[in-house]
C-alpha cells in the first residue's frame, strides 16, 4: 500500500517540477526591459504620483536614465569586488538623489522620501525626522 502511495505522490509531482524549471536564458533575457523602459516605468510612477510637470517629467526621466545606465557598469565594472560595487552604488544613489532634490519642489521632495522610505522598510518613527535618526544612531553606537 505505501508502495502504490509513494508511486501516485511520484507521478504526481513529476509533471510540476517539469513546470518549474528555469526558462532558457535566451527567453529570459528577451523578457527583461531595456534600460530606457524602466527609467521610463519609474519616471511614469514619479509624474503620476507627485504631479509632476511636462519639464520636470522630462528631467527626472534623463536623471533615472543616467542613474540606471551607472548602475549597469558599476555592475559590469565591479563583478568581482563586492564592497567596491556596494560603495558605487552608494555613490550612484547619493548623486541621483542630489540631482532629483534640485528638480522636484521640496513637497514633491518630501513626498518622494517618504514613499522611498516606506519601500525601504524604515521604520514610521524614523521617516524624514533627522533629529530621531540622530537620536537612534547615538544609541545604537553606545552599544
Amino acid at each position: 500500500m505505501k508502495k502504490i502511495v509513494f508511486a501516485v505522490a511520484l507521478a504526481l509531482a513529476a509533471p510540476a517540477a517539469f513546470a518549474q524549471a528555469p526558462q532558457p536564458q535566451a527567453k529570459a533575457a528577451q523578457a527583461q526591459p531595456s534600460l530606457e523602459q524602466r527609467a521610463e516605468a519609474i519616471t511614469a510612477g514619479f509624474a503620476k504620483n507627485l504631479r509632476l510637470s511636462p519639464q520636470q517629467t522630462q528631467k527626472v526621466y534623463a536623471i533615472n536614465l543616467a542613474g540606471l545606465q551607472q548602475a549597469e557598469e558599476a555592475k559590469t565594472k565591479y563583478k568581482n569586488n563586492p564592497k567596491k560595487l556596494v560603495h558605487q552604488m552608494d555613490v550612484i544613489s547619493q548623486t541621483r538623489l542630489s540631482q532629483l532634490k534640485d528638480v522636484l519642489t521640496p513637497l514633491q521632495f518630501q513626498q518622494y522620501q517618504q514613499r522611498r522610505e516606506e519601500k525601504m522598510g524604515v521604520p514610521s518613527q524614523m521617516q524624514s525626522n533627522p533629529a530621531a535618526r540622530q537620536q537612534n544612531a547615538a544609541y545604537q553606537n553606545s552599544y
